[in-house]
């Protein structure tokens, strides 16, 4: 019997929009710049710019190897990129404000809340079920996602939320999911969980038991062949577990 729902955050509950996507960047390297040039450090926008860049791409190997490092360690990596590591304390004030300067953009370039996610999840709470997040985090902090999450009326509806940064594990490790069916007190086999991600979200539940179902609509992908089960749009979810929504 189902009893519990887990989401995926980025492309599932919410949209990333492009202006946003370029908005945070920006604050992002400018308020960086800022903190370092305050302490003396003379780097330019152009420099952390490039340092950032470079952060992405050790970042994609770290995730790929389903690890996470969080914010704080990928403003250390950016440091290391600009050549000052050895220039700013790894604790203390001004590693705290390179920090809140790295992470807080989001709140001002807020992303959009995909089509009826809000009526979907107070659907399907109504309907007995437990609802949770899994979410692979990017250069947001779940500590910032949560904020963000009450913002767009979101939050309320997920008794459990569970952010890479803060396991220090990646979808589709197992364990990520395992804890957060853990804190939500069901069973793989009594859980389902909702991506638009085949190898993370998809492979990653039905890696541990879960029913896995595929969001086609965010990521431009066609159903999987497999017989993978698969929806169009968010909001046809509930009439995947009620035939008769």
């Amino acid at each position: 019997m189902l009893r519990a729902v887990t989401f995926d955050l980025w492309q599932t509950l919410l949209l990333d929009t492009a202006e946003g996507l370029r908005g945070a960047r920006c604050d992002r390297i400018s308020g960086i710049a800022a903190v370092l040039r305050r302490e003396g450090l003379a780097v330019t926008v152009r420099a952390v710019d490039q340092a950032y860049d470079e952060v992405g791409e050790r970042l994609e190997t770290i995730w790929k190897a389903q690890h996470d490092v969080g914010s704080r360690g990928q403003v250390r990596i950016l440091l290391e990129a600009l050549g000052i590591e050895g220039s700013v304390p790894s604790e203390g004030p001004v590693m705290d404000a390179l920090v809140e300067a790295y992470r807080h953009p989001i709140l001002r370039w807020l992303p959009v809340a995909n089509a009826r996610a809000n009526e979907v999840l107070a659907d399907l709470t109504a309907r007995g079920l437990r609802l949770g997040l899994i979410c692979n985090t990017g250069r947001t902090p779940g500590s910032m996602l949560r904020q963000v999450l009450d913002r767009l009326g979101l939050k309320g509806h997920l008794s459990v939320l569970t952010f890479s940064d803060e396991v220090g594990l990646r979808k589709p490790h197992p364990e990520i999911f395992v804890r957060t069916l853990d804190a939500m007190g069901v069973l793989p086999a009594e859980a389902a969980h909702v991506g638009d991600d085949i190898t993370t979200d998809v492979a990653g539940a039905r890696g541990i038991g879960m029913r896995a179902i595929h969001l086609c609509h965010a990521s431009g992908a066609s159903p999987q062949s497999d017989g993978t089960e698969s929806i169009p749009a968010l909001y046809a979810l509930p009439g995947v577990f009620f035939p008769h929504f």
